[in-house]
């Protein structure tokens, strides 16, 4: 069906075809099928990915959103704590109605501040909103000596439902001052966030609470709110919580998934160019290969086989041939290899058997040969094949018979099937032949485990008679007289590979010494010139 000759002319797209040699054994279907699913798994992996870096990038915002609140919380605190102290430290102490009045003016210079109150032994004793007052400091946070203290509060027992914050300073063993910040400060500095594109924002300090962005308090087993980020002060004990707003994560996100999302279109994109370069010129071939078919385009010609002791022709090798239109005389070597991947391998089978049988029955050559058609392991699968050779066969002139030619580059595998079309066709006559042997895998295992009539040399290991390779030819016809089968050697060019295959034994032969590949109609006229 087909050999190994030069085409007069190439067209682009079956020189191009040549490009999809790896991808051959993959059905056309499940080529798209996979390149289809990878273009999706790219673009959901690209718009995955846009996902967690819009995450990132939201982080980052409240990150830098909660580093502001917390630097302008600390500003408060720092302010607060650091005004007229050494003043208010000596104060700490004296009686009330002595430090009532200094204590009313100090506190006029410090900013967020509500009041101050002194304490004395662990308890208030004075404040400058109230003057005296008697209440234990725990009232208000529980007492350090050891530094400054911060807390947290819903409300003082003057002012029910108005939060504050707490700090303490002390000054002296058991003494210090106690000042109480305005909630609603805290509060304005946290709705600053949302202007920074934050949903709301909190501080919350362990042990006692949480205050958010509106002046609410929570206090900490209340609070269940999931704030996505926390940023906590290096200076206090405390710590803003941050959550952007449904619109800046909506814009975010969709920022990001259009971007990458993008970038997997353009890689999917990548992929289908990468797919149309590797199998659309393979499926414009097998296009071509279709319609050639449909319209006329390829014939068969055929090489006669001769006997080398006499050169009195025995057989045929059936050949397909192609004359397209445009492009001239095709070289089987060109499209033989896709087609025998495809399911174009059927119907071009099929066709050469079927008019090789034809051509032979309708001007039968003046003695019985035997007609060589080049087929496919996967042939040999398919529904009906059998069925079909043992119908040609029964059409052919009388002593003419079949040869199946199976080539080596595509192993057989060794099931019930293979061995029943091995059975059923050699049972009505037709014989068995193995191609191109030792060209591509090692042919001695395929030689004991089916049933072969012919084993082929290939022009390979004939063109090396010339160079002294006689020894490949004796090793050759050695195996298959071991086998038990006869040996075919191609691409004879020459007398002195001839006489060569006549010196080791050989019973077989055919190449351009012999005959070209001609049409069946001068097949007679060849077999003169042959025997001449």
């Amino acid at each position: 069906m087909s050999d190994k000759t030069t085409s007069v002319s190439m067209p682009p797209p079956i020189e191009t075809a040549r490009t999809a040699d790896v991808f051959r054994q993959i059905p056309p279907r499940l080529s798209l099928a996979i390149v289809v699913v990878c273009g999706g798994l790219v673009v959901l992996i690209a718009i995955l990915i846009g996902e967690q870096h819009a995450t990132r990038a939201v982080k980052r915002h409240e990150q830098l959103i909660g580093d502001d609140l917390v630097a302008s919380v600390d500003g408060i605190l720092d302010s607060v704590i650091s005004r007229r102290r050494t003043e208010l430290a000596a104060l700490a102490g004296q009686s009330c109605e002595k430090a009532e009045r200094p204590l009313a003016e100090l506190e006029t210079h410090l900013r967020y501040v509500r009041a101050v109150a002194l304490v004395a032994n662990g308890r208030l004793y004075c404040s400058s909103a109230l003057g005296p007052i008697d209440l234990p400091l725990h009232a208000y946070l529980s007492p350090s000596f050891y530094g400054d203290r911060i807390g947290l509060l819903a409300q003082t027992p003057f002012q029910p439902g108005v939060p504050v914050l707490t700090m303490f300073s002390p000054a002296g063993q058991g003494a210090g001052v106690l000042y109480l910040v305005e909630g609603d400060y805290l509060a304005d500095v946290l709705a600053h966030g949302a202007r920074l594109g934050a949903e709301s924002a909190a501080l919350s300090m362990p042990g006692f609470g949480v205050l958010n962005d509106r002046g609410g308090f929570l206090s900490a087993s209340a609070f269940r709110k999931a704030y996505t980020t926390r940023v906590a002060s290096g200076t206090w004990p405390f710590a803003v919580l941050v959550s952007s707003s449904k619109r800046f994560l909506a814009v975010t996100r969709w920022k990001y998934r259009l971007a990458y999302g993008a970038v997997g279109l353009l890689l999917a994109a990548l992929i289908a160019v990468a797919y149309l370069m590797a199998f659309a010129p393979r499926r414009l071939l097998l296009n071509a290969v279709h319609h050639a078919l449909r319209r006329g385009q390829f014939h068969v010609v055929y090489q006669p086989i001769v006997a080398v002791a006499s050169r009195t022709i025995v057989g045929v090798e059936a050949l397909i041939r192609w004359d397209h239109p445009r492009w001239g005389s095709i070289s089987p070597a060109v499209f033989m290899a896709e087609v025998e991947s495809s399911d174009m391998l059927g119907p071009v089978t099929a066709f050469v058997l079927r008019t090789s049988v034809a051509e032979m029955s309708l001007s039968p050559p003046a003695i019985p040969l035997r007609i060589a058609v080049n087929v496919a392991a996967r042939d040999l699968e398919r529904k009906g094949f059998v069925a079909e050779v043992e119908a040609l066969n029964e059409q052919l002139p009388a002593g003419s018979s079949l040869v199946l030619e199976l080539t080596e580059r595509f192993l057989l595998s060794e099931s019930a099937r293979t061995a029943a079309v091995f059975q059923a066709l050699k049972a009505k006559g037709i014989k068995f032949a193995i191609d191109d042997f030792g060209t591509q895998h090692s042919n001695l295992d395929a030689l004991s485990r089916f049933p072969f009539d012919y084993v082929k040399i290939d022009r390979q290991f004939v063109s090396q008679v010339d160079t002294g390779g006689a020894d490949l030819i004796n090793g050759v016809v050695s195996v298959a007289r071991h086998f038990g089968l006869q040996v075919i050697a191609e691409g004879v060019e020459t007398e002195t590979q001839h006489r060569a295959l006549l010196t080791a034994g050989v019973p077989f032969a055919q190449g351009y010494l012999y005959q070209r590949p001609v049409r069946a109609g001068e097949l007679v006229q060849a077999a003169t010139a042959v025997n001449r």
